[in-house]
């Protein structure tokens, strides 16, 4: 967690009107500080549509997963393989989180991916299906609607709203059922290890480098020592 003595610095543009500040607009370049040690952020480009900020070995800054699809009141019920269902009464595998949240909030694929499936699947309610990779699946149940105009073969990128939080099919109010497969297996989602995206391309890294090293010596020399006159 962070400290007190912990220090963050940053270049970044600014909107200035009579005056005032209104807005922060782009960060270009970060440090964090704690003691002795420094972590770096530096935005760069490759002009894909992706991760636009990376560390000075072209580590992306940028996590595949989100920590979860929405903002939620509590965790109503966990990962288990005995459950007793809520409805039907009876003991049966829940193999995902149940996220309680009130009707029509907002819910977002953790990440980027191609939806699968959008449909109503019984029990499950309206539910969208997303493959992020040859290893993750995500699953997003009893949703009260679908985002407009989202369709099957659609891209999806990380925390853009794929439906909302309802109580279709199964189920005794609005939550939301979210699900995980890795490598076709259900793992708990709250376990879920969310590996850094791809490295910046082989032929950005010397640019990266260079951008780095810019940013770098400008606070090297505004930290620098004013000389005695």
């Amino acid at each position: 967690g962070l400290r007190e003595e912990d220090r963050f610095r940053a270049f970044y543009s600014e909107t200035v009107c009579e005056g005032e500040v209104i807005s922060v607009d782009t960060v270009y370049f970060g440090i964090y500080s704690r003691g002795e040690k420094e972590l770096y952020s530096v935005m760069f480009d490759q002009g894909d549509g992706g991760n636009l900020y990376w560390n000075e070995k072209g580590e992306s800054m940028r996590k595949a997963f989100l920590k979860a699809p929405l903002k939620f009141n509590r965790i109503s019920s966990g990962f288990s393989y005995s459950r007793k269902h809520p409805v039907t009464g009876r003991m049966r595998p829940h193999t995902g989180v149940d996220y309680a949240a009130p009707m029509g909030t907002p819910v977002m694929s953790i990440g980027d991916g191609t939806v699968i499936s959008r449909k109503n699947e019984g029990a499950g309610g309206n539910v969208v299906r997303i493959r992020h990779n040859s290893v993750y699946t995500t699953a997003y149940q009893h949703l009260s609607k679908f985002a407009a105009g989202l369709k099957v073969g659609q891209r999806v990128r990380q925390g853009e709203v794929i439906g909302y939080v309802g109580s279709t099919g199964s189920s005794t109010g609005p939550h939301l059922d979210f699900r995980v497969w890795q490598n076709g297996s259900p793992i708990n989602p709250l376990k879920l290890e969310s590996p850094s995206e791809e490295p910046i391309n082989e032929e950005n890294k010397a640019a990266l480098d260079s951008v780095f090293r810019y940013y770098l010596g400008l606070f090297q020399v505004q930290s620098a020592p004013v000389p005695e006159q």
